[in-house]
């Protein structure tokens, strides 16, 4: 039908959608399919099923802990790992595990302080007042460090932690400039009002003008406060720039996009690692967060396109400017970093971590790797069919909430089939779920969806798709050549 086009754009416009039960709410009492069609983590897609929304938190709670006592606290008074791992056990098998979820949910605990309260007594510790960064690398864009550390300002950035830095940073030092007295007048503004001046500029600067200070007094006193962080060491060129922008790594790095200067390879190349290791950590410090923690996922995919010489740059880069070279990192044990890899890439990466003395740090021999990592275990049936709740019960629509917590629509041994042609791994089980729900739909199969029919759509043959990184360490050795 021929439709005016500003008559469509009106209806666009007005973003009124058309409301339609679906197949899924009229059989099942779901929203719509619960389950991805490829659980592939993307924290950029505005869907609960790929970005890290839907977490079961039974899933990897034991490897939470373990994460909480090697990295975070240990429960033996020992100082916390400043390097590690996160692994997957043998056993679990390769990639769709739940490894970049996992990694995903650890970054928020961090970023919020949200630990199990039996894990540690005094969640308000000012110890655990820490910032985390995820980071997810692409194939052959991150080959040398300073990449690397681009990718880390990209990242804080795109998850919106500037903002966050930005209002500590800016209590941090007002609270050196004020009274006890104008103190306690401001803590009584209601928390949102509080959060929304400090993180707005014109309100920030309205705060000041009303307990008396001028915009070139707090700018000073910040000044003062990061060089006291980094005397000998400090960045003068990023200080020159984020006091420029009035203390604000937010509208820094908007200034940098507009001068085209975030991606520009001579600037990073030459002053990205400064930029990080005595500018925005300095800023963070003085911000009061306690412990910058990497989370390095996917490690091989910087591995696998270096050559040898990149490798050992790479590696070397991490122990001087994070573990050795005189820095406000090194000084302030302040960064830690934990590296996920492979479960056969430790093997070939072992050469070029000894030549450049991490093995000091961080061993990678076969059993000594186990006390400074995290391993995710392998997936059990008990496990995956609690996940598969999880996302069903985030989906559910019915009123009086009788289903929840368990399989329905899917009778309690239905997808056991499904899980074992899984090979009990997250992702291909989800994909089965998503498949046969679906499967379900188009047949108009009353509930609950029975073991026979998912023995009967596993018959059929019907594989999850196969993901190009899921073949990265099984090519033949003359296309993989690792060992470089």
């Amino acid at each position: 039908m021929d439709q005016n086009p500003f008559q469509r754009q009106k209806l666009l416009q007005k973003g009124t959608q058309v409301e339609h039960q679906t197949a899924y709410q009229r059989l099942y009492g779901l929203r719509e399919n619960p389950f991805p069609t490829l659980a592939m983590f993307t924290p950029s897609i505005d869907d609960p099923r790929r970005d890290g929304t839907i977490y079961d938190e039974k899933f990897r709670k034991e490897e939470e802990k373990k994460f909480f006592d090697l990295f975070i606290q240990s429960p033996t008074g020992d100082r916390p790992l400043e390097l590690g791992f996160i692994r997957l056990d043998l056993q679990a098998g390769g990639r769709g595990n739940g490894k970049s979820v996992f990694l995903h949910h650890i970054a928020e605990r961090i970023n919020k302080q949200e630990w199990h309260e039996s894990w540690h007594p005094k969640l308000d510790d000012p110890n655990l007042f820490a910032l985390a960064v995820h980071i997810l690398p692409e194939p052959r864009k991150q080959r040398r460090f300073w990449q690397l550390i681009y990718l880390i300002f990209m990242t804080l950035a795109n998850e919106n932690l500037f903002t966050n830095i930005d209002v500590n940073f800016r209590a941090a030092v007002l609270y050196r400039m004020l009274s006890e007295e104008q103190i306690d007048s401001l803590s009584r503004r209601p928390p949102e009002d509080l959060q929304n001046s400090l993180q707005s500029n014109d309100n920030f600067f309205i705060i000041l003008s009303e307990v008396g200070f001028t915009r070139s007094a707090y700018l000073e006193e910040a000044e003062r406060q990061l060089v006291s962080i980094a005397p000998s060491t400090f960045s003068a060129r990023f200080f020159r720039e984020f006091i420029y922008v009035d203390c604000s790594l937010e509208r820094l790095w908007e200034k940098w996009k507009r001068e085209g200067f975030a991606p520009n390879d001579y600037q990073w190349r030459n002053h990205g690692i400064n930029f990080f290791t005595e500018g925005l950590v300095p800023v963070t410090i003085v911000a009061g967060y306690r412990r910058f923690f990497l989370l390095l996922d996917e490690f091989e995919k910087i591995y696998m396109y270096q050559n040898n010489r990149e490798r050992d740059e790479f590696l070397d880069s991490l122990r001087q400017y994070f573990y050795e070279r005189d820095s406000t990192i090194v000084r302030n044990n302040y960064v830690t970093t934990a590296i996920t890899i492979h479960p056969s890439i430790d093997r070939y990466l072992a050469r070029n971590w000894q030549r450049v003395g991490l093995d000091g740090l961080v061993p990678l021999g076969p059993t000594r790797i186990k006390a400074c990592s995290v391993e995710l275990g392998a997936s059990t049936t008990s496990k995956l069919l609690h996940l598969v709740m999880t996302y069903i019960d985030y989906f559910r629509i019915e009123v009086d909430g009788s289903h929840f917590e368990t399989l329905y629509p899917f009778s309690e041994d239905a997808l056991e089939p499904a899980i074992e042609a899984a090979r009990f791994y997250p992702r291909g089980t989800l994909w089965y779920a998503n498949a046969i729900l679906k499967e379900a739909v188009m047949e108009e199969i009353s509930p609950p969806i029975t073991r026979d029919f998912v023995e009967k759509f596993i018959r059929a043959e019907k594989k999850p798709p196969v993901d190009d990184d899921d073949e990265l360490f099984t090519l033949p050795t003359t296309l993989n050549d690792l060992n470089g």
